[in-house]
């Protein structure tokens, strides 16, 4: 008996076709291409097979192959004509399979047009978000955030002084193409900081048919009164198909931002971004290269830095800010300033082992923060750069029998500068580490077993002043582990679908809380590091079932449970005065953590133009050492949406209503001890609104999609746990957001 390995590839950008079903006339068979666009059919006698290739957003294909021995066969597919823009990318080549992942698609993200990158992955199931007032947000996967997630900007780890709670990702949404989130621990492809899970923000491919497309998005948002502008452009070279560019831009401006009844004073944040990008592909071999900037000033809410004891206390006690302001665009101190540059080089070409990728990057991030004074000077009291070197080697090895996988090689080196006579946070350090790594999988009939292997190392090097004269004292720390993983897949049909994945991972402390000795400016707090914390280390088991019923009805449930020995998390503590402010302390502790939850989405179609979905989700944290709740851990939720979309005519086309409800609940898994190291405690549980409406208007031939959201349509006075002003100001109150995007096509014209 013979085997047939069939490569579905598409015919410009040599993308992997998938999902798409391939069907064998003579077997009366079909199966589905994997994330690489591969089918593999065994137990076959030679002779000749017709194959029928089938794909959303392809056009069908036919073709006859000959099979004699081991044959592979690679079929190239075409794009459909009117969904060359609209193709998703569902999975990377050589990323782990058997993970529980979610993904914010095109759709999605033009849906949100405008927000923060951590507020749009709120949609998602499992995941929150940390956040200072509503300048400041950065993404929670069941519980972890910051150290413990790590973020893949277009393919390249993203290094931005992400430690801290009020740092927010330095990427623009506009860049991406979908955004994806691997829940839980996944270390062994991505790297030991990914204890938590991992973010891919993933661009569009460029198009290889010849000519010039984009598309423009404008929005509005009436809280702080901000406009939002981005522009992207790409061309394809009609005499080299194979050479294409991009380019891209975005500005936003927006003033301080409205709670219900007053005005948050200091609270504007402005940004410019751009990014360009240029690659030469073939089928075999090609090429990449991408720079991108981005650029931010914000400000930090004035009431949050305060004096003396008296006024923090009537700061937290009051209802209402004690900063009283008016709308205003202008940014005073307290405020940041963020400048981030990446530069990517991407080579891939393949051979007889299978196809190689090579990517470089280089990372500069420029942090500076000013502090309230009694005279201005112009001047930042913390300047802070970090620059960040990457490089992976990958190689997706060709198959052998059933067996495919990947083997590959990291390596990262930082070197982190703070300006003497500047505030102390961190301290001036060098950290380098490097990483081999080897993820084999098995598919079998409806089985499919994955197994995977890391080994990694990781030095810093630490320069750190001390004593009254603030001498440099240099430490240095050596850390090495293994981390793997063991999953496995089986789909007895095509409605169900079971997953359990079990894994060992691990983390080294991270600088700031290593070192961390002042005021953590965005915060507003003092954070004090331990020089003697030890790995985290990570064990973890997650199950997930998803099934499906005629289209009417999908459920997806995961639950999953982490044991994690030597855990790092900041405790609160009691207030401090420095010459700078009266501020509560944070001091990172270690303990012995158990995180347990579950996830759940249901989705209904009522019938063809109306739909329903719901979510929630919940995280039980327990501290073992001290048998009791783990701290400023999110809070059990859910949610419920309802869409109503139809065209409403030639001109009128996908328009749409649609409302949305969550429900968080108070957290009341909290320490025993908490009144004495926090306060106040959590506040009451919320409910919020929003609504949308929208529809695409057609001139002539050219499309102009319109939308208008309300969010918190109810002016909802309300505070979230994981709010660290939370402790001043309420957060926002009704947002009306009003959306265009005109997406231009000319590749049709020579």
């Amino acid at each position: 008996m013979q085997s047939l390995r069939l490569t579905l590839l598409e015919t410009h950008d040599f993308s992997a076709v998938h999902p798409a079903v391939v069907y064998v006339e003579e077997l009366k068979r079909a199966f589905e291409t994997d994330e690489k666009g591969q089918v593999s059919i065994d137990s076959l006698c030679d002779g000749r097979y017709t194959i029928h290739v089938h794909g959303a957003g392809y056009n069908d294909k036919e073709e006859t192959v000959n099979v004699l021995g081991e044959t592979s066969v690679r079929i190239k597919v075409d794009y459909e004509e009117h969904h060359l823009n609209e193709v998703v990318v569902k999975e990377e080549h050589g990323r782990t399979l058997l993970q529980s992942k979610e993904q914010l698609d095109k759709q999605h993200l033009r849906a949100a047009a405008g927000k923060s990158l951590a507020d749009m992955l709120q949609e998602l199931t499992g995941v929150t978000m940390l956040s200072n007032g509503a300048t400041l947000g950065k993404p929670v996967i069941h519980g972890m955030h910051s150290n413990r997630i790590v973020m893949l900007n277009n393919g390249v780890r993203q290094e931005d002084q992400q430690w801290g709670g009020e740092h927010a990702p330095n990427i623009d949404p506009f860049l991406a193409n979908s955004v994806s989130v691997v829940k839980g621990a996944a270390s062994v492809r991505y790297g030991t900081d990914a204890i938590g899970g991992v973010i891919l923000v993933e661009p569009p491919q460029l198009s290889a048919r010849p000519g010039w497309a984009g598309e423009l998005n404008l929005a509005g948002f009436s809280n702080n009164r901000m406009g939002v502008g981005s522009f992207v452009a790409e061309h394809t070279f009609r005499n080299i198909p194979a050479l294409a560019f991009r380019v891209h831009g975005t500005y936003k401006k927006g003033g301080t931002y409205r709670i219900p009844g007053y005005w948050v004073a200091n609270t504007g944040t402005e940004e410019r971004n751009y990014s360009a990008t240029v690659a030469y592909r073939k089928l075999h071999y090609g090429g990449e290269l991408f720079y991108s900037h981005f650029s931010t000033e914000l400000g930090i809410y004035r009431g949050a830095h305060t004096g003396n004891q008296s006024d923090l206390k009537n700061a937290i006690d009051s209802p209402y800010p004690l900063v009283a302001s008016d709308f205003s665009y202008e940014i005073n101190r307290p405020r940041q300033e963020v400048k981030h540059d990446l530069i990517k080089a991407k080579l891939y070409a393949d051979n007889r082992w299978g196809l190689w990728n090579l990517i470089y990057g280089y990372q500069r991030n420029f942090r500076q923060e000013y502090d309230v004074l009694r005279v201005e000077n112009g001047k930042a009291q913390l300047n802070l750069t970090l620059q960040t070197h990457t490089l992976n080697v990958n190689l997706a090895h060709k198959s052998v029998g059933s067996i495919q996988g990947d083997v590959g090689v990291d390596a990262i080196f930082q070197d982190n500068r703070f300006r003497d006579g500047d505030r102390l946070f961190i301290p001036t350090y060098q950290s380098a580490g490097g990483a081999l790594y080897l993820i084999e999988r098995y598919a079998r009939n409806k089985w499919v077993a994955e197994g995977g292997l890391r080994y990694d190392y990781r030095f810093y090097g630490v320069y750190n002043p001390e004593g009254n004269n603030q001498q440099n004292v240099y430490y240095e720390y050596h850390y090495n582990n293994f981390s793997g993983t063991l999953g496995f897949r089986y789909q007895p049909s095509f409605r169900w679908q079971w997953m359990i994945t079990a894994g060992t991972a691990w983390r080294a402390p991270q600088a700031n809380e290593l070192f961390a000795a002042g005021l953590h400016h965005g915060a507003a707090r003092i954070e004090l590091g331990n020089k003697s914390l030890q790995p985290e280390q990570s064990y973890s088991i997650n199950a997930e079932v998803k099934y499906s019923h005629d289209d009417k009805l999908s459920a997806d449930l995961t639950v999953y449970s982490q044991a994690i020995n030597n855990y790092i998390f900041l405790e609160p503590g009691p207030e401090l005065l420095t010459i700078r402010g009266y501020f509560k302390t944070f001091q990172y502790k270690q303990s012995d953590a158990w995180l347990n939850g579950t996830d759940l989405s249901l989705h209904y179609q009522w019938f063809s133009h109306l739909h329903s979905t719901l979510k929630a989700s919940a995280v039980l944290a327990r501290d073992r050492a001290r048998n009791d709740w783990l701290v400023l851990m999110p809070s059990d939720r859910i949610a419920l949406s309802t869409r109503y979309s139809a065209d409403l005519g030639k001109r009128w086309k996908q328009s749409f209503v649609e409302l949305n409800g969550r429900y968080v609940f108070q957290q009341t898994r909290i320490p025993k001890n908490f009144d004495e190291i926090d306060y106040p405690r959590p506040p009451a549980a919320y409910f919020l609104l929003d609504a949308s409406v929208g529809t695409s208007v057609f001139w002539g031939r050219q499309p102009f999609h319109l939308s208008l959201s309300v969010t918190n349509l109810l002016n909802e006075k309300y505070r979230d746990y994981l709010d660290a002003f939370r402790y001043f100001i309420d957060q926002p109150g009704r947002n009306i957001i009003f959306r265009v995007r005109v997406p231009f096509d000319f590749k049709n014209n020579n």
